[in-house]
């Protein structure tokens, strides 16, 4: 997926360099969720750190001030 997706850096579930372990906090997070929306994992090529974010998250053009734009890795 080479998608470019805009998220406030804040609103990361979590953000770890390893992205074994965003993988399991996500399907951790997954199965404790009453609201089931789309979970992606991103990351940021400044740092090599990745992030995890809910879909409903996500940032439009308008708020690029306090935006960062990711690559999407991965969906769950």
């Amino acid at each position: 997926m080479n998608e470019d997706i805009l998220f406030n850096p804040g609103n990361a579930i979590v953000s770890d360099i390893n992205p074994n372990d965003i993988i399991r906090t996500a399907q951790i997070t997954a199965d404790k969720r009453q609201q089931k929306d789309t979970l992606v994992m991103v990351k940021d090529h400044n740092n090599n750190e990745h992030f995890l974010f809910e879909m409903r998250d996500q940032l439009g053009d308008s708020d690029k001030d306090k935006a960062k734009a990711y690559k999407i890795e991965r969906k769950f």
